[in-house]
């Protein structure tokens, strides 16, 4: 998929863009205001990728925030990693949370890069 000239591009990582678009194909992820991120990689680029993004003005969920304190990385900032590499691991979120793998990859394949914006926390993931 190549991005229009109307995308947003939000973010250039690994090659690629990250761009808001509520129909382009890719890896995707919504914020909690419905806005849709995805990641765009390199016309011949051929890894797999995976994104979360979450607003900078969302509440942190008490029950997770236990998980990660104390802590001087924001919580979203851990929250965005680990999916991320849920996302690319095929585990469940809350299994990784559980095991306490937020700050240690579970998979060495796995390389994620921020490119957090004044609005929101974004992680972009390739394996």
């Amino acid at each position: 998929m190549v991005a229009s000239p109307a995308d947003q591009v939000v973010a250039r990582v690994f090659g690629g863009i990250v761009i808001t678009d509520s129909n382009a194909s890719g890896p995707a992820s919504y914020d909690v205001h419905g806005l849709r991120f995805v990641f765009v990689p390199a016309a011949q680029d051929s890894a797999t990728y995976a994104v979360d993004v979450e607003s900078r003005n969302t509440e942190v969920p008490p029950f997770l925030a236990q998980h990660f304190a104390p802590s001087d990385t924001p919580f979203f900032e851990h929250w965005t990693r680990l999916e991320v590499v849920a996302k690319l691991s095929g585990r469940p979120v809350l299994e990784l949370v559980k095991e306490s793998t937020c700050l240690n990859l579970p998979d060495k394949n796995i390389s994620i890069q921020r490119v957090d914006t004044s609005t929101h926390w974004i992680a972009v993931g390739r394996k």
